[in-house]
C-alpha cells in the first residue's frame, strides 16, 4: 500500500517532514526510505521542492547545499564543513566515515551499496599518499573506469604514472606509481617488486573471492601479498555485504589493526516499476510485502515504454552475452532506435571513428553492428569488448552522448555510469548460488540514477517484467564465507589442486609464478627438446619471424610449431587436453603465431574472420567451426562452435570474431599459456645458457623482439598505437624517452596520446 498511500496523499507536506525527521534520526540506512523520497518527489513535486534542500542536507550530499537557505541545512552543513577542512573537500558522512578508517588502520575492509561513494574516499587516500599504489579490480572493464577517474584526481600530473601494465619505467622522471590490475595481471608485482615501493592495495568489487575459480586467484594474490609486502595497507571494499570482517578471518589478518563495517547508507533513489501480464506497467514497492499486487501499485500513466524511450532519458538495458553474440539482444527495440537521429557532435564522432578503425571495421567487407549502432547513440558494452575501445565507449557515455547501453553484468561490477533508467530485459544473472545472483542484480540496479552536482534529490527508475522475482532478489541478503576457498575442501584431481597445495606447503614459485612441481615437469627433456626445436624454427636462420612463419607454404612449419607447445603444456599439466581444451590451443597457438608475424589486433581479427566466413569460397555453404575462447586448462570443456551449427557463412558476425579474438589474447594466450612458456624458456636458458631463449621471452611477452616497440609497450602505450607513435619517438630506454619537436605537429589523437610523456 505504500505506494498507493503516498499517491493518494491529503497532506504530502507533513508527511514528508515526517520522513525527513527519519532520515535526520537514522540515516538513509535503506534502500526503503529512498524509495520513499523518490515517490514523494514523483507525486508530489510542489511540496517536495519545498523541502529538498533539508532533504539534501539530511543525506549528507553537503556538496550540493553551497549557500544554506535554511537553519536545518545551516546546522548540518557544519559538518561538511569540518570534512572539507580535515580532507579538502565535502564528503558524505559514509565517505569520511571510511577515511577515517583508511587514515588510522593497516586493515580496513568495508561494505556500502554501489552508489555510496566508497571508492573515491579511497582513491583520494591514494592520491594523497606517499610511494607506489595498487588497484584491483575483478574485471577489465572496472579497469578502465578506474584509470579514468584516477587521471581526473591527478589532473595531468606528471609525477604520477597510472597504468594497466606492471613495470618499473621512466626510471629518468621517476614518477609514483599507481597499477590498476586485474588479480591475474596482478602476478607480475612480485618480479618487479624490488623496483617498486609498494604501500597500498586496494581491493575493489572483493567478493570475487567467493568465486571458486576466480576466488582462488584472488585469494592466492592477498596472501603473497602479505608475504611479499608485510607493511602495506590492505583495502577491501565490496557492495551489500553483511560481514566485510570476514576477509580478515579468510586470511589470518590481525582484527585488532584492522577496520570492518557494513554501510547500508545509500545517496539516489530508485522507482521500480513492472509490466503487468494485463499489458501496463506499475510502480510498486519490492521492500514491502506483496507491494507488486495491483491494490497496492499505482499505474505509471501513458506507459512506461513510452516515458523510457523518449529520447530524453540515458537507458541501460541488462541483457545477456549470448543475445549480443547471436544478435537477438535488439529484439523489441529496433523501433526505438529507428527514431533516434544519427549523431553529429564532432567529439562524439571522433570517437566514432577511432572505434571503428581500432576495430577494422573501416574495410568494406567488415560491417561491424557495434559501429553502427554507435552512430545512433546506441553502445554495447560487455568484458569482450576490446579494452582500447571500452575506454573510448565509456568515455562516449560519460560525455553524454549515449541513449541506450546494452550491456552484461560486467557493468554491474563497479563502474560508475549510472543512467536515468535500468532496464532489465531478463532477470537471469550469473551466480553459483542465488545469493551470488542477488549481488548481480543489486549492483546493476545501482546504476539507475545519476548522482549530480546540482542542488536536487537524484532518482532513477528500474524496470522489470518480474516483480516476483525482482523482491526476492533484492531482499536477498549476501554474507561472505569466513574460511578461503584455498582452505575448503577441493578435488585433489582438479585442475587448481597443484596450486592450492603449492600454496599452502609453501613451494609456489614467486618469479615463475607456477607451482615448483609444474616447474619440475617443464625441467624434463621432452620439454627441453620442444623448447630447442621452437628455437630452431624462430630463430635458426637468418630469415625473419615474419618470413619463417607466413604464408600457405609454411603451414607445415606453423603445426609443427604447435605441436611442440603443446608437448610443453601438457607436459606442465602433467596430462594430454581434451578435446574442447585442444580447439581451444590450437586457436589459441594460432592467433598467438599471427602476434609473432607483427600482425595487429585488427589484422588477426580480419584473418579469422575471411576463415569463418568462407570468403575465400565466396561466403557460400556454413561458417567454419571454430570453438570459443576459454580459460585453459578445463577438463570438461565439451565441444561446441562460435556460431550454431548450420549457421551460413554470410550471417558471421564481425563483431563476434572481435569479440572472442579478444578473449583468445586475453583469457587464452595472455593468462592461460604465457606464464607456462615463458617459465620453460627460463627453465631451458637455466640448463642451456642459450641466449635465444630471452628472445623467446621477449616475443612471448610483447609479440615482438622489436626493441623500441617493446619498450613503447613498457612505457604503457597500446600496441595498436605503436606504429603511429614511432615515427615520433627520437630515442628510448628505460630511463627516458625523447620525442621529436614534430609531435606537437602531429594529428589531435597522437598528440592526446602522447601529452602526459612530454617534458
Amino acid at each position: 500500500m505504500k505506494v498507493r498511500l503516498i499517491r493518494n496523499s491529503l497532506t504530502p507536506f507533513e508527511d514528508l517532514v515526517g520522513v525527513l525527521d527519519e532520515v535526520h534520526r537514522i540515516g538513509p540506512i535503506n534502500s526503503g526510505i529512498l524509495e520513499t523520497l523518490s515517490l514523494y518527489r514523483v507525486f508530489h513535486p510542489d511540496v517536495f521542492s519545498q523541502l529538498e534542500e533539508r532533504v539534501i542536507s539530511a543525506l549528507g550530499l553537503f556538496y550540493k547545499v553551497i549557500r544554506p537557505e535554511n537553519l536545518y541545512s545551516l546546522l548540518l552543513s557544519s559538518i561538511g564543513e569540518a570534512h572539507k577542512k580535515a580532507y579538502g573537500g565535502y564528503l558524505t558522512p559514509v565517505q569520511a566515515s571510511v577515511r577515517r578508517a583508511i587514515d588510522s588502520k593497516q586493515f580496513v575492509s568495508i561494505s556500502a551499496p554501489t552508489s555510496a561513494g566508497k571508492s573515491y574516499s579511497i582513491r583520494d587516500f591514494i592520491a594523497e599518499q606517499e610511494g607506489d599504489a595498487v588497484v584491483v579490480v575483478p574485471s577489465r572493464a572496472l579497469i578502465a573506469e578506474y584509470i579514468n577517474t584516477m587521471k581526473e584526481r591527478f589532473d595531468g600530473d606528471k609525477g604520477v604514472m597510472i597504468t594497466p601494465f606492471v613495470d618499473a619505467i621512466f626510471t629518468s622522471r621517476n614518477p609514483r606509481r599507481i597499477f590498476v590490475l586485474t588479480p591475474e595481471r596482478a602476478r607480475d608485482l612480485f618480479t618487479t617488486s624490488a623496483k617498486l615501493d609498494l604501500r597500498v592495495f586496494f581491493f575493489d568489487e572483493a567478493h570475487v573471492s567467493e568465486d571458486r575459480s576466480r576466488g582462488v586467484i584472488f585469494d592466492v594474490l592477498v596472501r603473497r601479498i602479505q608475504k611479499t609486502f608485510s607493511s602495506a595497507k590492505l583495502i577491501f571494499a565490496h557492495p551489500f555485504v553483511d560481514n566485510p570482517d570476514a576477509q580478515f578471518k579468510k586470511h589470518d589478518i590481525p582484527e585488532g589493526n584492522g577496520y570492518a563495517r557494513s554501510y547500508t547508507h545509500g545517496t539516489v533513489g530508485k522507482i521500480c516499476v513492472f509490466q503487468h501480464s494485463n499489458g501496463n506497467c506499475y510502480i510498486f514497492s519490492p521492500f514491502e510485502e506483496k507491494g507488486n499486487l495491483l491494490r497496492n501499485c499505482v499505474k505509471f500513466e501513458g506507459g512506461f515504454e513510452s516515458f523510457a524511450f523518449s529520447g530524453g532519458h540515458s537507458i541501460l538495458i541488462y541483457v545477456s552475452k549470448a543475445s549480443i553474440y547471436n544478435g537477438s539482444f535488439l529484439e523489441g527495440y529496433e523501433e526505438h532506435i529507428a527514431k533516434f537521429p544519427s549523431i553529429t557532435h564532432p567529439k562524439a564522432r571522433q570517437i566514432i571513428t577511432s572505434v571503428e578503425n581500432l576495430l577494422g571495421a573501416n574495410k568494406v567487407d567488415h560491417r561491424s553492428r557495434m559501429v553502427e549502432l554507435l552512430q545512433k547513440g546506441v553502445v554495447i558494452h560487455h568484458g569482450s569488448v576490446p579494452l582500447e575501445v571500452r575506454f573510448l565507449v565509456e568515455e562516449f557515455i560519460r560525455a553524454g552522448f549515449a541513449k541506450i547501453c546494452f550491456a552484461t553484468s560486467t557493468l554491474a561490477q563497479g563502474v560508475n555510469m549510472p543512467f536515468d533508467i535500468v532496464w532489465l530485459d531478463n532477470m537471469r544473472f550469473q551466480g553459483e548460488s542465488d545469493e551470488e545472483k542477488s549481488l548481480s542484480f543489486k549492483n546493476l540496479i545501482g546504476r539507475a540514477g545519476r548522482l549530480s552536482k546540482q542542488a536536487i534529490f537524484d532518482y532513477g527508475y528500474v524496470f522489470t517484467r518480474s516483480a516476483d522475482l525482482f523482491i526476492t532478489r533484492i531482499n536477498d541478503k549476501f554474507v561472505l564465507n569466513e574460511r578461503s576457498v584455498i582452505d575448503q575442501p577441493y578435488d585433489e584431481d582438479s585442475d587448481n589442486a597443484e596450486l592450492l597445495d603449492s600454496m599452502k606447503d609453501g613451494t609456489f614459485d614467486d618469479e615463475l609464478h607456477l607451482p615448483s612441481t609444474k616447474i619440475d615437469r617443464l625441467s624434463s627433456a621432452e620439454v627441453f627438446d620442444a623448447a630447442k626445436e621452437i628455437l630452431g624454427v624462430l630463430y635458426g636462420s637468418n630469415l625473419t619471424i615474419r618470413s619463417v612463419l607466413q604464408g600457405d607454404e609454411n603451414r607445415d612449419t606453423r603445426i609443427r610449431l604447435n605441436d611442440y607447445f603443446l608437448v610443453i603444456f601438457e607436459h606442465s599439466l602433467d596430462r594430454e587436453l581434451g578435446k574442447g581444451e585442444m580447439n581451444v590451443f590450437e586457436s589459441a597457438i594460432s592467433i598467438m603465431l599471427q602476434t609473432f608475424q607483427g600482425r595487429s589486433f585488427k589484422e588477426i581479427v580480419g584473418v579469422r574472420y575471411s576463415r569463418i566466413s568462407r570468403r575465400s569460397f565466396g561466403r557460400r555453404g556454413a561458417a567454419e567451426f571454430s570453438q570459443p575462447a576459454h580459460k585453459l586448462p578445463h577438463s570438461g570443456l565439451y565441444v561446441y562452435s562460435l556460431h550454431k551449427d548450420g549457421t551460413p557463412a554470410t550471417d558471421v558476425s564481425y563483431d563476434v570474431i572481435v569479440f572472442d579474438t579478444y578473449d583468445y589474447l586475453d583469457q587464452v594466450i595472455s593468462f592461460s599459456l604465457s606464464d607456462v612458456f615463458i617459465a620453460a624458456f627460463k627453465v631451458y636458458k637455466t640448463l642451456t645458457a642459450d641466449a635465444r631463449a630471452d628472445k623467446m621471452i621477449e616475443l612471448l611477452r610483447f609479440g615482438t623482439n622489436n626493441s623500441m616497440h617493446m619498450l613503447l609497450m613498457r612505457y604503457g602505450f597500446a600496441p595498436e598505437d605503436i606504429e603511429e607513435i614511432t615515427g615520433y619517438v627520437q630515442s628510448i630506454s628505460e630511463s627516458n624517452i625523447v620525442f621529436k619537436s614534430t609531435v606537437y605537429e602531429a594529428p589531435y589523437h597522437v598528440r592526446d596520446i602522447i601529452d602526459w610523456y612530454l617534458p
